[in-house]
């Protein structure tokens, strides 16, 4: 039977049209499906292109509920004037689209406005008025790609989509930085926020005593949105009343000296408010590196990226932000050699502006006497190039640390030769400790975590543990 919007459309539901594209997270995609159909009054219909049919599990699908499109049902059931054409009834049954994940190719054919499939022709047929929504997933180089950086600003500025994502993580492929779809769950819940949606076990428990109906409001305003984040923040005097320290300072020392830089953590509560709060920053601002970069840091603007396809301007020294951690990670451009007196990584001279000190906002389960303090830096902190090669795997594997002002004495590996190239690693980070936190002042210990356990992997951080002497 043809798919007509007119006899599939149901009152009061929202239809969601789940375009999938030639990205390996579209393994995620019967995972929205799924979760959004446990919702009250929705309806789900899934179109994927010929590269995505290599990662998706139509069978998981169909199992939910839901039906899967592909180009060879595009004009299958016309035969003359009049019959229904699947593009075109798509794009009118549709409530939102979300674009979920856009490959590199299908974002170059978006902005270019070819047709060339099913999800394309939906796309350059759908209403203005149209919510669509947009979820990069693409390797890292093909993301900082400057052709990327073009289709992106023609998709949100000239066409109007709205773009979420991408966000840092261990790709698929390996590699380590900006590429990653934007997690599946916050997915979901941008369309149960926007559309008011309500879980079918809410719904059936109220069935009693009323009718449950979807209510349509206008979302927030960006800077509502914003303003719920920062009261979502707790204030240190709470987190110091309301969760406990588990470790005591000698427990945190021993913890960095170990290289077991995971053990180091939150309170559980703590931990727990974290994560929706995470969420929720990942909605507004797309990824956590865009919240740090544009909001807590101020460094934003991300980098310039070129109006139009004519317009090749290169990133200003302002509105420039570099350096995941390691280099080959970076989700924009590097910052110019100059800007750092000709050194392109983290020194302990390091110039003001490419460098900042915030307290933890959600610091670690320390005592209260104890700040949490994490340094960002615009430059990569490790590198390859600037670490002994010999040491290089166990860099990447435990990271930095070290300590200051205080009698505190490392335990080592046990070889006086290895030892002497890690203090040499992290000679850089150890004076800037030191030059910023005295050690007749303050006693201190500091880590750079190793890729592997960073949270924030779009920015190179480290963090510094500052206990102040007593008088």
């Amino acid at each position: 039977m043809p798919f007509v919007a007119s006899e599939e459309r149901k009152e009061d539901h929202v239809h969601v049209l789940l375009v999938a594209t030639g990205s390996v997270a579209t393994i995620k995609v019967p995972l929205i499906v799924q979760k959004l159909l446990t919702y009250e009054r929705v309806k789900v219909e899934v179109v994927a292109t010929d590269a995505a049919l290599n990662f998706i599990r139509t069978d998981q699908i169909q199992a939910a509920g839901s039906r899967v499109w592909t180009d060879s049902g595009d004009w299958s059931t016309w035969k003359e004037v009049g019959d229904p054409i699947l593009h075109i009834e798509l794009r009118r049954w549709a409530d939102v689209v979300l674009v979920a994940p856009c490959s590199a190719n299908t974002l170059a054919k978006i902005a270019s406005g070819l047709c060339d499939n099913l999800a394309t022709c939906i796309l350059r047929a759908l209403a203005p008025s149209t919510p669509t929504f947009v979820f990069p997933a693409m390797n890292t180089h093909m993301y900082e790609h400057p052709l990327t950086a073009q289709h992106l600003a023609i998709v949100k500025d000239v066409i109007g989509y709205t773009v979420i994502g991408p966000i840092g993580k261990a790709l698929a492929c390996g590699d380590i930085g900006m590429g990653a779809m934007t997690e599946w769950s916050d997915i979901v819940q941008l369309v149960v926020s926007r559309w008011s949606l309500i879980p079918k076990e809410l719904a059936s428990e109220s069935l009693t005593t009323f009718a449950p109906a979807i209510v349509v409001e206008p979302p927030p305003t960006q800077t509502q949105m914003q303003n719920n984040l920062s009261a979502g923040i707790p204030p240190l005097e709470e987190i110091a009343r309301d969760y406990p320290p588990m470790f005591t300072w000698d427990q945190v020392k021993d913890q960095v000296d170990s290289g077991d830089l995971a053990a180091l953590k939150r309170h559980p509560a703590l931990q727990q408010r974290y994560d929706k709060w995470i969420q929720q920053v990942k909605i507004v601002h797309g990824s956590v590196v865009n919240y740090l970069v544009n909001i807590r840091l101020g460094w934003g603007p991300t980098a310039s990226r070129p109006a139009s396809p004519g317009s090749h301007t290169e990133p200003t020294y302002a509105d420039d932000v570099s350096a995941l951690d390691p280099p080959e990670t970076a989700s924009v451009r590097p910052l110019t050699p100059s800007a750092n007196n000709g050194k392109k990584w983290f020194t302990a001279d390091i110039a003001e502006p490419l460098v900042k000190i915030l307290p933890n906002d959600w610091p670690y389960s320390v005592p209260p006497e104890i700040c949490h303090y994490v340094v960002w830096s615009r430059l990569p902190i490790t590198h390859p190039g600037i670490v002994p090669a010999q040491i290089w795997d166990r860099i990447v594997q435990d990271g930095l640390w070290g300590f200051s002002g205080s009698t505190y004495k490392p335990k080592g590996s046990g070889d006086e030769s290895i030892d002497q190239l890690v203090r040499q690693a992290g000679a850089q980070v150890r004076t800037y400790v030191e030059n910023k936190w005295p050690a007749e002042e303050y006693e201190v210990a500091w880590f750079v975590n190793p890729p592997r356990l960073q949270s924030i992997p779009g920015l190179a951080h480290l963090h510094v543990f500052a206990r102040k002497k007593s008088d």
